[in-house]
């Protein structure tokens, strides 16, 4: 009996994820009822409370209605990044290693933080010895604040709450005010910039890689020494923007 229990548990999460899917507004209770064949409304109501304690699906108060959540569309992103940002953004992080002769980093969301998923090392590399797979914070670094610019207001406090605003050099933005200013900023310009945030001497030009529903799935960035990066600013900031929609356009953004 209990192996049975399981199995009818975890094909229901599976049944509610495949009809939450499907309406990204989402579903009152009785909807999703419907939608799987009326199974007993107790069952289904005590998985939907675990989903929604684990951010897999979240609960809209006022509407009464339940979608996919934070946690399910994280890793949805992680898994779908790693197998087609990766390799569409390969030829891009390359070339504008090239043309800038700095080091190159592909990132994505991963969670609560950053994760480095592909780099090129540059001919004027500074040799910041960041491995793929390394995690950062959000709030000190160019993709970091990026992503972050791009998630709904309430995912950022949460994110806040959960992680703090360490300081890791005397420019790190530590005060909430005003690193929301600075991810409407990022909004509004279209790139981010880490100038000298997390290490010290060195800056970080970032621009959004977007797929094909237009949404923010990752970031390109690169770095070099606070003096090179700020004689070549302009032209690096063009470059890192190209490549983006370079990379982007081959993921089906128009």
């Amino acid at each position: 009996m209990p192996e049975k229990s399981s199995y009818m548990t975890i094909q229901r999460i599976f049944n509610i994820l495949e009809v939450l899917a499907k309406y990204p507004e989402g579903l009152p209770m009785m909807a999703i009822l419907e939608e799987i064949g009326n199974p007993p409304k107790s069952s289904i109501f005590v998985v939907l409370q675990q989903l929604v304690k684990h951010r897999v699906v979240t609960y809209l108060e006022e509407e009464k209605r339940y979608k996919i959540g934070p946690a399910m569309i994280n890793l949805s992103a992680v898994i779908m990044n790693e197998h087609t940002v990766q390799k569409s953004a390969r030829f891009g992080l390359e070339k504008l290693s090239r043309q800038t002769g700095e080091d190159t980093y592909l990132g994505i969301l991963d969670g609560n933080r950053l994760v480095y998923i592909d780099k090129v090392d540059g001919m004027e590399s500074v040799r910041l010895n960041i491995r793929v797979g390394a995690k950062r914070y959000l709030h000190c670094s160019s993709i970091g604040k990026l992503l972050m610019a791009h998630l709904p207001p309430e995912e950022q406090q949460r994110i806040i709450q959960e992680e703090g605003l360490p300081a890791f050099t005397a420019r790190t933005i530590t005060d909430p005010e005003q690193l929301f200013k600075e991810l409407a900023k990022i909004r509004e310009i279209g790139y981010s910039i880490n100038d000298e945030e997390s290490m010290e001497g060195i800056m970080g030009i970032a621009a959004p890689i977007r797929d094909n529903r237009h949404q923010v799935v990752a970031g390109i960035t690169i770095f070099a020494p606070v003096r090179r990066a700020k004689e070549n600013k302009e032209r690096y900031i063009q470059l890192v923007r190209e490549t983006a929609d370079e990379i982007s356009r081959q993921l089906g953004s128009g």
